[in-house]
C-alpha cells in the first residue's frame, strides 16, 4: 500500500520533493563451497531447540458478517461538486446509489449492517421494495437495514441505498480547488506547485471507503465492482473535459443535456475480477492519457493497456529529465519492462489492465488501487522508479492475493518492498539487490524495539520498519533458504492457488508446507519466529585459528546469539553460512542449520592461513553481527592487549583506540558496524613494535554499537565499543 512518511510520504508542504531511494535444487546443508580446491569441513549439528510462537492465532481472525458482497454497482453524482469552485462541506456534496448484491451465509438473517459515515441515507430499496427501517450512521460509521423477512443461508439480497454525501474534510474522499498553493518544488528548481485543475479522489486503505459509500468495509470481502460516475461536460471543441479514472475496463458515455440547459457525460468502470473496497478508487480532474502497452509473457499476441493520467502540463516536458518538470512520459518509461520481469517471477500479470494517476496534495507516495495505482504527482519528477516498481508488484501482493485481515497487511506489503528489490536485481544485478536489502535492513535496524510483524495495532500497521522492511527481508529469506528454483515457482503456485482470494497469514504457511514438504527449516517454525514473534538474532561468532602450516589451518568456532527482549525468540533457526577468507582471498564457505542459542563446532581444517572469517557473508539473514576473531599460533600467542577509552562515548567527543603492536609486521585498523561493515580504515601499514594511539571519529558515528577491527597476517581480532547520543 501507500509508502508512508520514512519512504514515500508527502504531506502538502513537503510533498513536493522527489522521494529519495530512496537455481538448482534446495541448498544442501552441511556442503562446502569451494573457489579453491580440496578439504572438507565438518560441524556438529545439535538437535532443534523447540520454541513457542508468542503471537500466533489460535483460529481465524476474520470478523464475519452474515453475508459475502458479490457486487457493488455504484453511481456518483459528481456534477455539482466538480462545477462548484470552493471546498465547503456545501461545496463537497454530492449523491450516491449503492447497489449490493449479498450472499446470505447465516440462517433467519433478519436485519444487514454496512459500514457507512459522512452520509446521509436518503432511501433503501431489497429490489424494487421500498425498505421502511433503517438507521443513519452512527458514531461507530454503521446503517443498518432490516429486511422485509428473514433470509436462509444460501439466498441473495439485492439491497440499493441511496444516499448523501455529507463530509467535511479529506477523508476517504477528497477535494481540492484548482490553483492552491501545494508547495515548493525540489532543488534545484524549487518552483512553486499549484493545483493545475479541480481535483477529487478517493483514498480508503484502510478503513475508509465507508466515508464515501455504504459497503461491508473489510478487506476478507472481494466482490465485483461496477463504477459509474457522472461529471461535468463542456460543449466546446477546444475545452478541457473532467476525465474520470477508475478500476477495471471503460466505458464512456455520449454527452446527455439535463434539461437546464448543462450537458454531462458518465465514466462507467467495471472490474469484473474481485476486489476489496479499500483498493477501490475514483479520481475526477482535468487529466489527459498517456497509454502504454505491455504484451502478455504468455502470449505477445495479447497486449495490455497501460492508461496514465496526469495534468496537460506533466505531459509536454518529454525532453526535460532532470527532475525540474513533471515528466510524465520519462516516469513510466520502464512499466512495460517491470510487468513483464514480474510475470515471469510471479506469474502472468493477472489483470485486464494497469494505470497510474498522478495526484497532488495526496499524503502518500503511492496507492496499489486494483489496476490503477494512484501515485503521488511528485514521483512525476523521474526520481522514484522504485515507488512504482513497488506499487506495480502488489498487483500480485494484496491485489491478486489480499490480506484478509489487517493483522496480515505484511502478506502485501512484504511483498511489495521485496519487488523493489527484485527490480533493482533485475537490472543490477547482485550488488544493486544487496543495496536495496541493507536499505532496508538499516531502515528497520534503527527503530528498535520493534512488535511482531503480525497483528500490529491498526493505527500502526503502516509501520516503516516492521511492515515494510522486516516483512520484506520475511520474503527474501524464504528465497535465499529455499533456492531460486524452488522458491520462484512456489510463489506462482501460491498466486494461482489463492486467486483472486482474501488468505491469512496462516494460509501461506499451509500453502508452503504442502508444495516444499521438507525445507531446510520447517515453515511452522520460520514463520512462528519471524512473523508472529518480535526481534531478530544478533550473532556472536568467535574463531580460534592454529596454525599447523601454510596448507593446514585448524580452526575452532562458536556461534551464540545473544538476542533479548519482549517476545523475541531465544533461539532463530536459520541456514547460516560462515566464509573463511585467506591472505590471497581465498575462500572456504560452510552451511549449517544454527538451532542453538550457545554452539561450538568440531574443528574445520582451512588448506590456507586465515586472516578473516565472515558470519552471512552472502547477507542472507536479517541479522546483526558481532565478529570476535581471534588467530592464535600454537607456539606463540598473537593476542594483543589493546583498548579503546572512553567506552562507551558520546559522540562527537574524543575516542582514543591503543594499539600494541607487539611484532615488526603491517597492521589494517579499520572501523566496522553493527553490520559487520567496514565504515572506514583508521591505519594501514607497517608499524614498528611500540604502541599507537588511533583516534576514532566519533562525530561522524550515529548512536550503535561498533568495533574496531585489526588485521595482521596472524589473523584479526575486534574490540567492541558503544556510541551515545
Amino acid at each position: 500500500m501507500k509508502l508512508l512518511s520514512l519512504l514515500f510520504s508527502f504531506f502538502l508542504l513537503s510533498q513536493i520533493s522527489v522521494a529519495q531511494e530512496y537455481s538448482g535444487k534446495i541448498p544442501p546443508i552441511l556442503r562446502m563451497e569451494n573457489s579453491s580446491d580440496e578439504k572438507s569441513m565438518t560441524c556438529s549439528h545439535a538437535t532443534h531447540s523447540s520454541m513457542m510462537a508468542i503471537n500466533r492465532p489460535t483460529g481465524s481472525a476474520i470478523n464475519r458478517r452474515p453475508y459475502d458482497v458479490l457486487s457493488y454497482k455504484l453511481f456518483l453524482d459528481w456534477r455539482s461538486m466538480l462545477s462548484d469552485t470552493g471546498t465547503s462541506p456545501e461545496s463537497r456534496r454530492y449523491s450516491g446509489v449503492n447497489e449490493i448484491l449479498v450472499h446470505i451465509d447465516s440462517a433467519n438473517t433478519s436485519r444487514l449492517t454496512f459500514n457507512a459515515g459522512t452520509m446521509i441515507i436518503d432511501s433503501v430499496f431489497s429490489r424494487s421494495n421500498k425498505i421502511a427501517t433503517f438507521s443513519q450512521p452512527t458514531s461507530i460509521n454503521q446503517v443498518t437495514v432490516t429486511l422485509p423477512t428473514s433470509m436462509q443461508a444460501g439466498d441473495t439480497a439485492t439491497i440499493k441505498i441511496y444516499y448523501t454525501y455529507t463530509g467535511a474534510t479529506n477523508k476517504g474522499f477528497f477535494l481540492f480547488p484548482k490553483g492552491m498553493f501545494v508547495g515548493l518544488g525540489p532543488r534545484p528548481a524549487e518552483d512553486s506547485v499549484f493545483v493545475e485543475e479541480r481535483l477529487a479522489y478517493t483514498m480508503s486503505e484502510p478503513q475508509e471507503a465507508r466515508f464515501w459509500m455504504p459497503c461491508n468495509d473489510a478487506p476478507y470481502d472481494k466482490a465485483s465492482a461496477k463504477i459509474t460516475v457522472r461529471v461535468p461536460f463542456e460543449n466546446s471543441k477546444s475545452a478541457l473535459q473532467f476525465t474520470v479514472s477508475s478500476n477495471g475496463t471503460r466505458t464512456i458515455g455520449a454527452p446527455q443535456d439535463d434539461g437546464k440547459g448543462n450537458s454531462y457525460r458518465d465514466f462507467i468502470w467495471q472490474d469484473t475480477t474481485p476486489i476489496p473496497t479499500y483498493l477501490m478508487v475514483v479520481n475526477a480532474s482535468k487529466f489527459k492519457e498517456y497509454s502504454q502497452w505491455y504484451k502478455r509473457v504468455t502470449n505477445p499476441n495479447d497486449s495490455v493497456e497501460i492508461i496514465n493520467y496526469s495534468w496537460p502540463n506533466d505531459l509536454g516536458n518529454d525532453s526535460i529529465k532532470d527532475g525540474s518538470k513533471y515528466n510524465t512520459l520519462h516516469s513510466f518509461r520502464n512499466v512495460p519492462s517491470m510487468m513483464e520481469y514480474y510475470s515471469t517471477k510471479f506469474g502472468e500479470y493477472p489483470f485486464v489492465k494497469y494505470g497510474h494517476t498522478a495526484a497532488q496534495p495526496f499524503n502518500y507516495g503511492g496507492m496499489e488501487h486494483q489496476t490503477m495505482t494512484t501515485i503521488n504527482r511528485s514521483w512525476l519528477r523521474g526520481n522514484s522508479e522504485i515507488g512504482i516498481a513497488h506499487e506495480l508488484m502488489h498487483q500480485w501482493t494484496g491485489d491478486l492475493v489480499t490480506c484478509a485481515t489487517w493483522n496480515d497487511i505484511w502478506l502485501n506489503e512484504g511483498g511489495a518492498t521485496y519487488g523493489e528489490a527484485l527490480f533493482y536485481e533485475s537490472w543490477g544485478g547482485e550488488e544493486r539487490y544487496q543495496q536495496i536489502m541493507n536499505d532496508k535492513r538499516d531502515g528497520y535496524l534503527k527503530t528498535q524495539p520493534q512488535p511482531p510483524i503480525y497483528g500490529i495495532n491498526i493505527n500502526n500497521i503502516f509501520n516503516y520498519a516492521t511492515t515494510y522492511c522486516k516483512a520484506g527481508w520475511v520474503y527474501g529469506m524464504l528465497r535465499k533458504m529455499l533456492g531460486d528454483s524452488v522458491f520462484f515457482p512456489v510463489m506462482q503456485q501460491y498466486f494461482t492457488k489463492h486467486r483472486f482470494q482474501s488468505i491469512e497469514t496462516e494460509d501461506m504457511v499451509k500453502t508452503f508446507e504442502e508444495l516444499v514438504p521438507n525445507p531446510p527449516v520447517p515453515f511452522r517454525t520460520f514463520f512462528d519466529q519471524w512473523i508472529y514473534s518480535a526481534g531478530h538474532p544478533v550473532y556472536e561468532l568467535s574463531t580460534k585459528q592454529y596454525y599447523n602450516s601454510p596448507v593446514n589451518q585448524r580452526l575452532v568456532v562458536s556461534l551464540r546469539q545473544t538476542q533479548v527482549g519482549e517476545d523475541v525468540p531465544q533461539v532463530f533457526e536459520m541456514p547460516v553460512n560462515i566464509t573463511f577468507i585467506g591472505t590471497n582471498n581465498e575462500q572456504h564457505t560452510v552451511r549449517f542449520i544454527n538451532n542453538q542459542r550457545d554452539e561450538q563446532f568440531e574443528t574445520f581444517y582451512v588448506p590456507f592461513v586465515v586472516s578473516r572469517v565472515v558470519l552471512d557473508s552472502t547477507n542472507e539473514i536479517l541479522c546483526e553481527k558481532v565478529m570476535n576473531v581471534v588467530s592464535v599460533d600454537e607456539a606463540e600467542s598473537t593476542d594483543q592487549i589493546s583498548v579503546i577509552s572512553p567506552n562507551p562515548v558520546s559522540s562527537g567527543n574524543e575516542c582514543r583506540f591503543e594499539l600494541l603492536a607487539d611484532k615488526l609486521q603491517n597492521y589494517t585498523v579499520d572501523l566496522i558496524d553493527i553490520l559487520g561493515q567496514k565504515v572506514k580504515t583508521l591505519q594501514e601499514g607497517l608499524l614498528p613494535i611500540g604502541r599507537y594511539s588511533i583516534n576514532i571519529p566519533t562525530s561522524v558515528l550515529a548512536q550503535s554499537i561498533y568495533s574496531v577491527r585489526v588485521y595482521t597476517i596472524a589473523g584479526s581480532k575486534d574490540y567492541p565499543f558503544v556510541v551515545l547520543h
